[in-house]
């Protein structure tokens, strides 16, 4: 069975090294990949989705502001592209203003504002885990 991919989209290298971090007890199931833009990001999925056997993230983690532009255009991105509409993004942001706008995109399915308190950063990795197959579901 081939590793699942979930895709972090974040310009900060900070965060990037925390994401990181918090994926490594999954790295035998989930493999982290890394783009520094939106633009790279749709990039990157529209030449996966036309190979012969598309390989494309199982959620995305996206921050909602990044020096070369908004998670915004990102999502419209997706919801514009058969095939990618329906990837589950979690949004990230350092202010709770730039998570509304984005909660109306129907792939959005969490968010969380940066820097998040530690244990909460640890469940959203575990979620995020979770959703990527790498652990089992919980049931409540």
């Amino acid at each position: 069975m081939a590793m699942k991919t979930v895709l972090l989209v974040e310009d900060c290298e900070d965060d990037i090294r925390l994401v990181q971090s918090a994926f490594e007890r999954y790295a035998t199931a989930v493999r982290l990949e890394t783009v520094r833009s939106g633009e790279a990001a749709l990039d990157l999925l529209r030449c996966r989705q036309v190979d012969a056997r598309p390989n494309l993230p199982v959620c995305i983690l996206l921050d909602m502001c990044m020096a070369n532009g908004n998670g915004i255009w990102l999502l419209r991105g997706l919801g514009d592209t058969p095939g990618l509409r329906d990837i589950p993004v979690v949004v990230m942001s350092e202010t709770g203003d730039a998570l509304g706008p984005a909660r109306a995109f129907g792939s959005v399915v969490g968010a969380v504002e940066k820097p998040a308190r530690q244990r909460a950063f640890k469940k959203l990795v575990d979620d995020l885990a979770r959703l990527a197959g790498a652990m089992p579901q919980m049931v409540s």
